[in-house]
């Protein structure tokens, strides 16, 4: 995830202020669980939130024992109370939504999440929250879909990486958050995307060499042939050039993102899709 905390409390934005007054004891037990939610003060949110769930049935208890579940990386137990607050309807529904996004997202399913949110998204469109979660969820799909070093390096190693982190910056670019760090890093997925698809000489010493040895033997067999008046000889001097000219192209010719893959791959620990 981008930014885990965020991700977690950022969704409570979507909750009415005129909630209705009912039961004072456990609305109170779920202000000081919010409370103590966005502080980071996590026993004591889950302590405030189960005591208001033991005394009303209010979908936005169930989101708050789940997000403390998020936080602490318990995906199991999250999804459990996220499921419980889906059947109720109305704005705990849609926090437990979002909330299950988020543990798919956990569980390094963020393409996963990206779908989900995606229908949230097309549903209300100019709800900066959700454009905000759809963001951060394309962001973690970038993240998941790439190869990993032992020292935590994402590495580009296939065409499906190099698709999905470009779909991803371009995405995220355009739900247009405001958020300058979603920005940012959309900006440096799609610079990756341009690096990798370069073209380059692999390994360039030996390739240009070739290719300046094939040009000047073709050249020679031309010339040989012209001056022999030989048509043969011609034909086949540039005929045999194209031919091995193309070898070399299509054998040192390499996208920047395949070279790179190949430069690292002893260092892969963990492959992408």
């Amino acid at each position: 995830m981008l930014r885990a905390w965020q991700d977690v409390i950022v969704k409570w934005q979507l909750v009415p202020d005129d909630q209705p007054v009912d039961q004072p004891e456990a609305r109170l037990h779920a202000e000081r669980g919010r409370s103590a939610l966005f502080a980071g003060r996590l026993d004591e949110a889950l302590a405030e939130f189960e005591a208001a769930a033991e005394l009303r049935s209010d979908p936005l208890d169930r989101v708050g024992v789940g997000d403390v579940h998020l936080a602490r990386g318990g995906w199991r137990s999250a999804e459990e109370n996220y499921r419980a607050a889906l059947t109720c309807g109305g704005a705990g529904a849609l926090l437990a939504q979002l909330g299950l996004a988020q543990v798919k997202v956990g569980q390094g399913n963020a393409a996963g999440a990206v779908g989900d949110l995606e229908l949230l998204v097309a549903d209300r469109p100019a709800d900066p929250t959700l454009r905000y979660y759809l963001a951060s969820a394309w962001f973690s799909a970038a993240d998941q879909c790439r190869s990993r070093t032992a020292d935590d390096i994402l590495v580009i190693t296939s065409e499906a990486q190099l698709r999905i982190c470009a779909d991803a910056g371009r995405r995220i670019r355009a739900l247009d958050t405001g958020d300058t760090e979603l920005r940012r890093g959309a900006d440096q997925l799609l610079a990756e995307v341009a690096a990798g698809r370069r073209w380059t000489w692999a390994p360039e010493g030996i390739a240009v060499s070739l290719a300046v040895l094939i040009v000047a033997i073709g050249l020679i067999t031309v010339v040989a042939g012209g001056l022999l008046d030989n048509v043969v000889l011609v034909v086949s001097g540039v005929v045999m050039g194209a031919a091995l000219l193309y070898a070399v192209v299509h054998r040192f010719r390499r996208q920047t993102w395949r070279r790179r893959a190949d430069e690292m791959a002893p260092h892969i620990v963990k492959h992408g899709v």
